[in-house]
């Protein structure tokens, strides 16, 4: 009997793990879309796509630990089970890192392998694809617009947040100007790499052009 009861908490806990593997799958994908522009354009982006004001995702960002695939999880979560993002951004920082979302999937009853677990792995697998075209788009033609395709206007009362001090919304700030900094020392690096190796290649190109008329006169 205690043999049983061991081996259905075992894979009821197996479960959980893998549920909170999505989770953190999603989250790490998003993330990976949006590192390659810096956090400002990010934030037109999601102001065209939800409806949110540059404020609130500026404490948003800070609040879900300066990553916009978790940001995107709390608003995906808020709009599809109708809970205020501020309650889920509240239950995320009370937890280790990384547990967050399994707390709070497990908080608002979405329990692994039921309808609502199916509903929200298919939610993260639809945006997934979603938000990943979109950043492909937007590197191709720096348009945000594109991001009011298929967009989700969020509820006022879901994006409500409490009001944080000048001081943490400062503290905020100046991460995410450092972090646009940094992208753009990345991206004139990358430019600079790309130009040397093209002088490379052009170099080669033309001693091979040199040395085939050379042969072709004798």
């Amino acid at each position: 009997m205690k043999k049983g009861i061991a081996t259905i908490s075992l894979i009821l806990f197996s479960v959980a793990m893998f549920a909170q593997t999505d989770y953190l799958q999603f989250s790490r994908d998003i993330r990976s879309y949006s590192d390659r522009y810096a956090d400002d354009q990010v934030m037109v982006l999601y102001e065209n796509h939800y409806g949110v004001p540059r404020n609130t995702l500026v404490q948003l960002f800070g609040g879900f630990g300066y990553d916009w695939g978790n940001v995107t999880l709390g608003l995906e979560i808020s709009n599809l089970l109708g809970v205020p993002v501020g309650d889920l951004l509240g239950i995320y920082r009370g937890q280790p890192q990384g547990n967050g979302w399994g707390v709070i999937a497990k908080r608002y009853g979405i329990k692994p392998g039921s309808a609502e677990f199916h509903r929200m792995k298919a939610m993260m697998s639809q945006k997934n694809r979603y938000w990943r075209d979109i950043y492909d788009d937007y590197g191709r033609n720096h348009n945000p617009g594109i991001a009011r395709r298929n967009r989700i206007q969020m509820n006022d009362r879901l994006i409500l947040l409490d009001p944080y001090s000048a001081k943490e919304i400062e503290k905020i700030e100046k991460q995410i100007e450092k972090r646009n900094k940094e992208i753009v020392k990345r991206d004139q690096k990358m430019r600079k790499e790309w130009e040397k190796g093209n002088k490379k290649i052009s170099k080669q190109n033309e001693k091979i052009y040199k040395e085939q008329v050379k042969r072709s006169k004798k």
